[in-house]
């Protein structure tokens, strides 16, 4: 077996020489943290979006099957903006794509954020993620408490926080890239301006699509805060003074680091909890979604 991961640079000329290096350091210490480096490539790119949306539609687990590679955005609810993806394509076979705008920001920023993509990696190649851990498992929706749109974004939520929990505990955090009251209560903010637009058009599906991606925004948030929180990263003092930060953090504080395999039965029973909590923070935000008695899915603004 290869212990060599695939790369592939995608860029419209070549990248400078003292970046190489950087990416060849950066690539050895991904290696290191991945189980089997033979069914992972790195897609560097200067296209990310694109290339990032085309990898995402051959995901083998997808929360929203309709969506096409041209509808992928890099940019957050809140202004944020990604700039590496994990996608687990059939077979076993994962991509991470990684922009290489990462690199000119300096080597801890990037080691930060492609070493916690190796974390996701680590996460699939053990068996043990949380997203999409429901098809894992016998498991029933307990459709009066969620739909399934609070779920996926609950298991999405606890594979950040064991990834950012690694990262930290690893020692290769750039304070940089971690996350502060600020940046839940900038989320927050993106719950009140889709109010207000609903309020004005009367929207209804825009007010879905817009309330949906700030509460995907904020259970990611919720998830790097727990972690910054149980490792002395991040003050819990001065998260707490934010508008539901450690709304989430009794659930997956006891959950490890990505070296201890967690047994499919506690990560669902977690992920249940945290979808419960997304509702309410979706509730507390001014809208619900919820399965009405004949089955169907219901988007209210409250």
């Amino acid at each position: 077996m290869s212990s060599e991961i695939n790369v592939t640079y995608r860029v419209a000329r070549d990248l400078p020489a003292a970046q190489q290096a950087t990416w060849r350091t950066l690539l050895a210490e991904f290696t290191a943290e991945v189980p089997d480096p033979e069914k992972v490539e790195v897609v560097i790119t200067d296209e990310y979006e694109k290339v990032a949306g085309e990898y995402l539609v051959q995901e083998a687990d997808r929360a929203n099957d309709s969506m096409t590679a041209e509808q992928y955005r890099a940019d957050r609810a809140d202004g944020a903006r990604a700039a590496a993806k994990t996608c687990v394509l059939p077979g076993g076979r994962i991509v991470v794509v990684a922009g290489n705008g990462l690199v000119p920001y300096g080597i801890r920023s990037a080691r930060h954020m492609l070493l916690h993509e190796a974390q996701h990696v680590r996460l699939h190649q053990q068996g043990d993620p949380a997203w999409a851990v429901h098809r894992r498992v016998p498991f029933t929706l307990p459709d009066r408490e969620i739909t399934w749109e609070y779920l996926w974004l609950a298991e999405s939520a606890i594979d950040e926080y064991r990834c950012e929990r690694t990262v930290h505990e690893r020692g290769w955090t750039d304070p940089a890239n971690t996350v502060d009251p600020g940046d839940v209560a900038g989320v927050v903010a993106t719950f009140r301006a889709a109010r207000t637009a609903w309020d004005v058009t009367g929207d209804l599906m825009g007010a879905y699509h817009a309330a949906f991606a700030s509460l995907d925004r904020m259970a990611k948030v919720l998830g790097y805060g727990a972690a910054g929180i149980v490792t002395g990263v991040i003050s819990a003092a001065a998260w707490a003074k934010a508008p539901v930060a450690g709304r989430i953090l009794d659930i997956v504080e006891d959950l490890p680091g990505t070296g201890v395999v967690v047994r499919s039965e506690d990560l669902i029973a977690a992920a249940v909890e945290v979808a419960k909590r997304l509702r309410r923070i979706l509730q507390e935000m001014g809208f619900d979604c919820f399965y009405t008695a004949d089955g169907g899915t219901y988007f209210k603004p409250l």
